[in-house]
Order: C-alpha cells, then sequence, then structure tokens
C-alpha cells in the first residue's frame, strides 16, 4: 500500500514537471526542467545535482542546453552561442540567464522586463538612443566609440545555479568566469529549450503510471473491505 501512494505521488511530480515544461515552449530563454532520475538514463549533457530541489521524492534539475536562435531584428535583443550567460544586477546581487531580450530605460541602461541592468566591463551597458550596435565579441559601439563590453559569465558547475523568477538564476557557491571569446549576436534571442514531444510523452507515461498505482490503492481497499465484512459475519 506504502509502495503505491508513493508510486503515485512521485508520478504526479513528474506530470508536474513535464507540464511546466509544456507550458513555456514558447516562452523565450526558458530552460525545462528534468527529474534527475531521468537525466541519468537518458545520459543528457545537463546542469543537475541530487537533491537540487526535492518534490514529492523527486529531485529536479535543470537543462542548460542551448534552445534554438529566433531572428526577430530588434536590436535590443541579444543572444549568446556558446557556453555562458549574461549577467545582471538585481537588489539581492548579480543574477544570470540566457535570455537577452532587453529594454532601454531612461538613463539609458540596458535592462531586462524586471528592470534588472545588463552588466558590463564598466558596470551598468549604456547607450544612446541611436547609432549604436553591439559588435560580436561584446564591444558596445555607441556614436563610433567603444564605451563597453558585454560580460558573459561560465560557471565551473552549472549544477549549483539556483533558478529564481524572471528567467534569472543565482549562484549558489559556483564559481563564475567571464568567458574569453564571446559571441553575441544582436536581433536573435534565445527560444525555449523544451522539447515538446518528449514531454507531452514523458507526460502521458506519468499518468498512465498514475493510474496503475491508483488501481492498486482501489483494489488494496476493495481486499481490505473484503476483509473486514468477513470478520463482521464470523
Amino acid at each position: 500500500m506504502t509502495l503505491a501512494i508513493g508510486l503515485i505521488s512521485h508520478e504526479t511530480r513528474r506530470v508536474e514537471i513535464a507540464g511546466e515544461n509544456v507550458a513555456n515552449v514558447a516562452t523565450p530563454g526558458y530552460k525545462r526542467e528534468i527529474a534527475f532520475q531521468d537525466a541519468l538514463v537518458a545520459g543528457t549533457a545537463v546542469g543537475t545535482r541530487p537533491g537540487a530541489r526535492a518534490d514529492n521524492a523527486v529531485a529536479v534539475a535543470t537543462d542548460f542546453n542551448a534552445g534554438k536562435l529566433v531572428h526577430t531584428a530588434n536590436p535590443l535583443d541579444l543572444s549568446i552561442t556558446g557556453p555562458g550567460f549574461f549577467e545582471v544586477a538585481t537588489t539581492d546581487g548579480a543574477a544570470y540567464t540566457r535570455l537577452g531580450k532587453l529594454q532601454r530605460d531612461a538613463d539609458g541602461r540596458l535592462v531586462t522586463s524586471q528592470g534588472w541592468p545588463l552588466q558590463g566591463s564598466n558596470g551598468d551597458v549604456r547607450v544612446s538612443a541611436d547609432n549604436w550596435h553591439i559588435e560580436r565579441d561584446g564591444t558596445v559601439i555607441d556614436n563610433g566609440n567603444s564605451v563597453a563590453t558585454v560580460r558573459v559569465v561560465n560557471f565551473d558547475d552549472v549544477t549549483k545555479l539556483r533558478r529564481v523568477e524572471g528567467g534569472l538564476f543565482v549562484a549558489d557557491g559556483a564559481q563564475g568566469t567571464e568567458v574569453d571569446r564571446v559571441q553575441i549576436t544582436q536581433g536573435f534571442i534565445e527560444s525555449s529549450n523544451v522539447a515538446l514531444g518528449n514531454d507531452m510523452m514523458q507526460m502521458m507515461e506519468a499518468m498512465r503510471r498514475v493510474e496503475s498505482g491508483q488501481k492498486l490503492v482501489h483494489a488494496y481497499d476493495d481486499m481490505m473491505g473484503s476483509v473486514m465484512q468477513r470478520l463482521g459475519e464470523m
């Protein structure tokens, strides 16, 4: 009985994980969640660690594989080819993201949708309203002058990155270093890395296992009911 209940709890959490991924299939920069056990079985190259987050006995990790680059032609959209994360400054300290969907605020800073400024070699990256662009190596050119270099950071152990709100990650003990050969493309954003077909299949398989567990529980209840009825007749 305990085994069946554990199975239901375990597989229900897997359904929730897959459902969260499916819901974010069109969210730019979203990194899919994956059950740690699934990552081990599949041999997927993901950032995982046991106990990264354990809900209903399922340790959940993040798949940091890159999504496809989507052309937007918007100069405020940036993407990274290869390893690394953009660094932004929040009220709680530095945070990191692969999503370079930015805006220009009243002070000329390039900021995320939450208002967190993109970080460069001289702190917040600022540009004028017109006549600026970003070179492939991250150099920010404003009115013909080099004013900053976009900071791109990679980590020795991505398993220590913790997901927070707004598609951001924070470094829980992970050591970050600036990427030497940055490859940034302006006018592109990175799409979600959710593989819709795979997550839908995982969801259906987990739902079938939940149903099997429920049948075991019902069978146990029926058996116990019959036993109690017979005992009452003795």
